[in-house]
């Protein structure tokens, strides 16, 4: 079809019967995609797609396209390998609504699921953190979800509006975006690459007075950091790189312990996290660290994996007592010193399906957090003239 004649048939494209536009696909002479980019109605395009979607059924072996389904439906493929099948054909969209409990909203996230490489960065690459606010550090052992948490984190403080951005780190900034705009269509982020560590600085909108705002910097490192610290003690190398742990700003300290590993009993490299977290916590006091830091927070990942029916609260309780006894039992003691805060979170992101898809966000996790957040860290004023 000569461009002239193509111009003018997608000008009145919505005019044309169903079979007329099937035909113009199958000749070449014209891409259902440039047919949606031209104003094609959302109910043609949904038949057309059907069409070729019932074409594609008829080749397919029932049999082992709903075997396939069931693997799906028993968690046996990840979103990409769910996303892999459809494109090679093996299955399609009409078998996983039919035989699956997917519904049209969880295939589009499937279909358009890409993960993008998070470019993490070495302690030599960072900015000194900013003075005069307060530092929130993550600390836990590698998979244990502290890149899942801080993503629901950020993606809840976007989605109420209440991040001013600082442009003081724009890597830091840049990783933020990714975690929420992936998180958002149900991506989960990668593990922290080895010696990775993200600072991301932002000031959140106080939710009761919008005079006042709180400068925060959270700080993110690697399990691998986490561990190097537990072998060699805090240095330069690690977790004292660049003043991050003993400059003047006051400090939040979130220790992050794995509830699904704990659960099933994996130790890693032999150390438990137990083990490790107590470790860490008498560092930190030798090192000095606590003089400056008003809470300490412990927060119990992947709880949706707790048994059903329990209460979250009371069951996170009774398992950090009966799992790590002697960790909580120094948090308190230390406590008396520095008078610090002490908290537990059972956190979960929210239902997680195939693997690595977030079908349902939780919003209470983030928001108990963020309560705390906004009621301990420094406050700074506006000056009259931008309060509006």
């Amino acid at each position: 079809m000569k461009a002239l004649d193509k111009k003018q048939v997608l000008t009145r494209i919505n005019s044309l019967k169903l079979q007329e536009l099937i035909e113009l696909i199958d000749s070449g002479d014209i891409a259902l995609d440039e047919m949606i980019a031209e104003g094609l109605s959302e109910n043609m395009a949904g038949d057309i797609k059907k069409h070729y979607d019932s074409k594609k059924q008829n080749t397919i072996n029932e049999g082992e396209a709903i075997a396939l389904c069931q693997q799906i439906e028993n968690g046996d493929f990840s979103a990409v390998e769910i996303k892999n099948h459809l494109l090679s054909e093996k299955i399609t969209e009409s078998y996983l609504l039919n035989h699956t409990s997917l519904n049209e909203n969880l295939i589009d996230k499937i279909k358009y699921f890409e993960k993008r490489r998070t470019d993490f960065r070495s302690w030599q690459q960072l900015p000194p953190l900013e003075q005069n606010r307060t530092d929130l550090y993550f600390f836990g052992q590698p998979g244990s979800g502290k890149s899942c948490i801080l993503a629901s984190v950020f993606y809840f403080l976007k989605q109420n509006g209440l991040i001013i951005n600082d442009a003081h780190n724009p890597q830091g900034n840049i990783y933020r975006n990714q975690l929420t705009d992936e998180i958002e269509v149900g991506i989960l982020p990668d593990s922290t690459q080895r010696d990775g560590v993200n600072y991301i600085p932002i000031e959140l909108r106080n939710t009761t007075n919008e005079s006042y705002k709180h400068p925060l910097n959270f700080i993110e490192m690697s399990g691998e950091l986490f561990n190097e610290a537990y072998q060699s003690g805090i240095n330069n190398e690690n977790l004292a790189a660049k003043q991050y742990l003993d400059n003047k700003n006051k400090k939040l300290i979130y220790f992050v312990l794995d509830y699904f590993n704990d659960k099933r009993g994996i130790n890693q490299g032999g150390v438990s996290q137990s083990s490790k977290m107590e470790h860490i916590l008498s560092l930190l006091d030798q090192f000095g660290t606590l003089n400056n830091t008003d809470g300490i927070f412990i927060v119990l990942s992947k709880t949706d994996l707790f048994p059903k029916g329990v209460d979250r609260n009371q069951y996170a309780l009774e398992f950090l007592q009966k799992k790590y006894l002697q960790f909580y039992n120094n948090i308190k003691e230390l406590q008396k010193q520095y008078k610090f805060e002490i908290k537990l979170y059972p956190y979960s992101i929210g239902e997680v399906k195939f693997k690595d898809l977030l079908t349902e966000f939780n919003t209470t996790s983030p928001l108990e957090l963020i309560q705390d957040v906004l009621n301990y860290t420094f406050v700074s004023k506006k000056p009259w003239y931008k309060i509006f």
